[in-house]
């Protein structure tokens, strides 16, 4: 099996230019609507509802998925909040260009008595960095302090997507599985191997996760098969 080179792959695109804008390409910002139509359908009633957006691997484009998500769903003036659960490798900060800490680890820890959360004026969004990486950060991921933390979220918004890290890595998209309404799973173009992306459901499903669907990403924007199957596809799990 071909080994991945996570090192080339990472540095073949621009974090912020990955962000949705005025300037993105048209099949692009189509394919986000018909992933934020399918997620509206997938999980239809009134209140606030949590997303969490994981993947197999590092670099397999899961921050982008959920920052792009959150920023598609404001689109339609629903009021989000995007929250780096990634507390070991943060990149959500670094994606909006904006401070990484304090954040949510310093609020879970007691160190602040306020939830930092930013507002986004162009993008129309809230963030809520993870903040200073902790020693151990399972141990606050599974905390009562984060059940709080989302319980008051809950009131504010309309969505809550969380960026969670790679399941096959760490456990935490799973240790919130009991407060999270439905998971997307990233898939990368020609990155994602079959035996881990079917470990990452496993995982899931031990964890009696609900799973909306799988979000394929990375398609080359210059390749013709682009303009037939987009470059972000969603394919929702039975």
């Amino acid at each position: 099996m071909k080994k991945r080179d996570n090192k080339k792959f990472e540095t073949t695109f621009d974090p912020q230019k990955m962000l949705l804008s005025d300037s993105t390409p048209f099949s692009v910002q189509e394919a986000y609507k018909t992933l934020r139509t399918n997620i509206t359908f997938s999980l239809p009633g009134s209140g606030c509802k949590c997303i969490g957006v994981t993947s197999a691997h590092r670099a397999d484009g899961k921050s982008s998925v959920s920052s792009n998500l959150a920023i598609s769903l404001a689109q339609i003036n629903k009021r989000v909040v995007l929250i780096d659960c990634d507390l070991r490798l943060p990149t959500i900060a670094q994606k909006f260009n904006v401070r990484s800490a304090p954040g949510m680890s310093n609020w879970l820890s007691g160190d602040i008595a306020e939830i930092p959360l930013m507002h986004l004026e162009d993008k129309n969004i809230d963030i809520l960095p993870a903040g200073n990486v902790p020693p151990d950060s399972t141990t606050l991921i599974s905390s009562q302090e984060i059940l709080r933390l989302i319980k008051r979220l809950k009131e504010s918004y309309d969505y809550i997507i969380f960026d969670f890290p790679p399941i096959t890595i760490v456990s935490d998209a799973a240790l919130l599985s009991n407060v999270i309404d439905g998971y997307l799973i990233v898939v990368r173009h020609e990155k994602s191997e079959y035996p881990m992306i079917s470990e990452t459901i496993r995982q899931l499903q031990f964890a009696d996760a609900k799973i909306i669907g799988f979000v394929y990403y990375g398609l080359n924007v210059n390749r013709k098969y682009y303009k037939k199957g987009g470059y972000y596809k969603s394919s929702y799990y039975k």
